[in-house]
């Protein structure tokens, strides 16, 4: 996986550092390997798992119970982030495959996913918000589960690869080049910090397709 070893030998990390970050990689693709491989295949876009590995590594060190503000789990996802994907992925983007849907309804179950996938807009008051002030409708306890939390990190991933895709849509036209830098900037600090990232493209930002 020559790419995962090149993320993870990053200016941020010294060459000493690289045998223990390959190290907690393993440790998530043995614990979650199976999570994350069915999310990869369910995807829209294509996803390989060493993204998610690695995605993994840099937001909880594979932690399932990390917490970080409002951040939680292994993709440290906050609660109203987590709320509104499904609906990215189904309503904005257009491009939740029936896999992806019919998991939603495994996880969550009928009344919850039919909340989740028919969302108006983003944060669009909800019957099942719960408190009356609350748009929220996954809680941090549910973050917390591993197998929830990959799957919507998955599904977040899934839309921000079709949107920062060039030279056309996922599954349209052929796009050759992924915006690496702008999906990690956008899943870690919001898309309005996305859209600070320079147009111009260098080999370190994109990944082949």
């Amino acid at each position: 996986m020559p790419l995962a070893i090149e993320i993870l030998k990053s200016s941020f990390y010294t060459t000493n550092q690289v045998p223990g970050n390959m190290a907690i990689v393993n440790q998530i693709r043995s614990a979650y390997g199976a999570i994350i491989n069915e999310a990869c295949s369910s995807a829209n876009a294509r996803l390989d798992s060493y993204i998610l590995e690695a995605l993994f590594f840099i937001e909880s060190k594979g932690n399932p119970n990390a917490a970080n503000g409002q951040a939680y789990g292994i993709g440290q996802l906050d609660p109203k982030t987590a709320s509104n994907i499904p609906f990215w992925l189904k309503k904005r983007a257009k491009i939740m495959t029936d896999s992806q849907e019919a998991k939603i309804y495994q996880l969550f179950g009928q009344n919850l996913a039919d909340c989740l996938l028919n969302l108006k807009w983003d944060n669009a008051p909800s019957k099942c918000s719960g408190a009356a002030d609350s748009t929220n409708l996954i809680t941090k306890q549910q973050l917390l589960n591993p197998e929830i939390n990959i799957w919507l990190s998955s599904m977040y991933m899934d839309y921000l690869v079709d949107k920062y895709s060039e030279g056309g849509i996922i599954g349209i036209g052929n796009p050759t080049k992924v915006r690496m830098d702008k999906i990690i900037v956008h899943y870690n600090a919001g898309q309005g910090n996305a859209n600070k990232v320079p147009k111009s493209l260098t080999p370190t930002d994109t990944v082949s397709l």
